[in-house]
Formats: C-alpha cells, sequence, structure tokens
C-alpha cells in the first residue's frame, strides 16, 4: 500500500489472526507477526485493524477500488490517512489482473444497499449510467440523490438489507438474485437486478421486483 503522504509498505497477512509487514522504501523498518483483526466488508474489500509501531492502527483496504483509507491512533490522537492498495503477486510484482464484473458489481452493490453508503453510487457507477428503473434519473449523482434520503436517520431504508442469493454472468452484463427487505418486520421481496459493467463501471441498469405471495400454487420457496 501507498499512503498520500509518500510512506509505502509491502503488507503480509501470514493467516487472518496475524499481520507483517515490511517498508518498500527502507526495509529496517518492519513488522512481524502482529495480532490481527481481519473482517470481509464485502468481496475485495476488508477491515483490519492492529496494534503498530505508532499505537492502534484501523484501516479499510478496497482491492476493487485500490483505495485505502485508515486511522492512526498515536497515542489516544486520532490521524486519518488514505492512499491506495494494490495486490501483488509471489515475486513482488503488482497484480494487474482486473477484477471481474461480478466482484465489481457486488462490491458496489453491498457498499449501497447494505452498508447504506450513498456516495459509493459516483464510485462504481458511470457518471452517465442508462437507467431502467422509472423512478430514478439517468446518471450516478441522480441514484445517489433518490437514496439519499432514504438511507437517513429517518428514512425507510435506514436499516434495509439486500441479501444476495444468486449470481450470473453473461459478456457484460451481471444479474443478482436477491431477497430484499426494507426493515426487520417488512414484507420480503424477490428481486432482480441487472447491470451492465464497461471499463470497470457500471453503466446500465434493470430492475424487477416480485412480492412473496400469500398463497402459491405450488410448494417450492421464492429462493
Amino acid at each position: 500500500m501507498k499512503q498520500t503522504n509518500g510512506v509505502q509498505v509491502i503488507d503480509v497477512i501470514d493467516d487472518p489472526q496475524h499481520l507483517s509487514w515490511v517498508s518498500v522504501s527502507d526495509d529496517t523498518i518492519r513488522q512481524d507477526h502482529q495480532p490481527l483483526n481481519l473482517v470481509t466488508l464485502n468481496d475485495g474489500c476488508y477491515q483490519l485493524s492492529w496494534v503498530g509501531l505508532h499505537g492502534v492502527m484501523n484501516v479499510i483496504m478496497d482491492f476493487n477500488r485500490h483505495t485505502l483509507q485508515g486511522i492512526s491512533f498515536d497515542e489516544n490522537d486520532p490521524q486519518p490517512f488514505d492512499g491506495s492498495v494494490q495486490l501483488l503477486n509471489d515475486d513482488g510484482t503488482p497484480d494487474m489482473e482486473p477484477f471481474t464484473n461480478r466482484q465489481l458489481v457486488i462490491a458496489f452493490w453491498n457498499a449501497f444497499f447494505n452498508q447504506h453508503r450513498a456516495s459509493a453510487a459516483k464510485e462504481y457507477l458511470d457518471a452517465d449510467l442508462v437507467q431502467h428503473n422509472p423512478s430514478i434519473a439517468d446518471g450516478a449523482e441522480a441514484f445517489a440523490r433518490f437514496y439519499s434520503p432514504l438511507f437517513g436517520p429517518q428514512g425507510s431504508l435506514r436499516v434495509a438489507q439486500r441479501t444476495i442469493v444468486n449470481v450470473a454472468e453473461s459478456d457484460d452484463l451481471v444479474y443478482l438474485h436477491c431477497m430484499r427487505k426494507d426493515a426487520p418486520d417488512a414484507d420480503a421481496v424477490a428481486e432482480v437486478d441487472v447491470f451492465r459493467v464497461r471499463g470497470a463501471k457500471l453503466v446500465e441498469h434493470w430492475i424487477v421486483k416480485q412480492p412473496f405471495p400469500n398463497h402459491s400454487a405450488n410448494a417450492h420457496p421464492m429462493f
């Protein structure tokens, strides 16, 4: 990872409980096998916490977007920092293999609809997103503007969850088959969202919704 202040380090997760790292610019600066708290936020995005050389470190690494955001608590004085992250091959060279369309769509979906981070729209969606949902205008900004008040403290979707049950890909299209619950006591809805991906951006969106029925002609569940 590289911080905006110029610090560069290679992080090596030895196992899910420990972290080692060494500075690229000065290999005498290093930590070995430090206890680590690792939480998977979504596919390709992780939160890491450990005791560093200058206090407690809390870092979110998003390998889908290659971004880094963190806070160091040096003597209880929180110092925010940001930067970039890049996967490395075994020989230390950068892994430039692009993330799949599937990974990008899942990362956006969880950041936006499950973490309720409206700013994810501008990160993942194309500025000129073609929108087939008749309730929302075209564009990433319109998408964020529509949902921002719904995710707010009094919004109807502030605790909503959309669980991905099935994922399928076809060329540049990614299909999400999801169970949507706008509140813990709300009726569930089966939803299919389709995204077209181009150049690591989501450029087009379709949606189909179906309420869970009170009665069914067969014994099969919705998922």
